[in-house]
């Protein structure tokens, strides 16, 4: 079984600049943030699969994503998830203003049904995310702190990063965080 997903990854200067956002430990918080390298735009996450259906994964990206031609992602502003109640997950906003991005998870994802996988049933949301809630001691200075990091992220706002490729990581967990080794890379080439 290998536990892989297929993401864009990130330039290194956008990963530094990013990076700089994280802060010490908070004593209202417990926050595991995403470490520099790891730092990257999911398109789907598949979770555990046998080896052959990693295969059927990358036949498809190989058929599908030469077809859609290279774009520019501009980043938005700090949020997260869940919508309601304080956020689980902190990240930045993405936007593709050519609707390329979208098309191809839209063409992905039915391609990928085709071939029995089962996806996670909700909107496409392109986001970059920066840290995950483990555990909540004092909310309003959690609130607090999430707002902090939205004005100093304000500098990162509409700031854009070329996409050349798509590409299906391995994630290894381990105690020290989890390891993402790309597998195969699709470039994206269409006109």
């Amino acid at each position: 079984m290998v536990r892989v997903f297929l993401a864009i990854d990130l330039p290194s200067s956008l990963k530094k600049e990013l990076s700089k956002l994280k802060t010490e430990e908070q004593a209202f918080a417990r926050l595991k943030w995403v470490e520099e390298e790891n730092l990257h735009l999911t398109l789907f996450f598949f979770g555990n699969l046998p080896e052959k259906e990693v295969e059927k994964v990358v036949k498809v990206c190989e058929k599908r994503v030469k077809d859609f031609p290279r774009f520019e992602l501009f980043l938005t502003e700090v949020s997260g998830f869940p919508k309601k109640g304080d956020f689980r997950v902190v990240f930045l906003g993405c936007e593709e203003r050519s609707n390329t991005l979208e098309r191809l998870v839209h063409e992905l994802s039915k391609d990928f049904k085709k071939k029995g996988f089962k996806l996670e049933d909700r909107d496409f949301h392109p986001h970059i995310t920066l840290f995950r809630l483990k555990e909540l001691k004092d909310r309003s200075a959690y609130n607090e702190f999430v707002q902090e990091l939205t004005k100093r992220a304000k500098f990162l706002k509409g700031k854009s990063f070329p996409v050349r490729e798509v590409i299906l990581f391995e994630s290894k967990l381990s105690p020290t965080g989890p390891k993402y080794t790309p597998l195969k890379v699709f470039p994206l080439g269409g006109n």
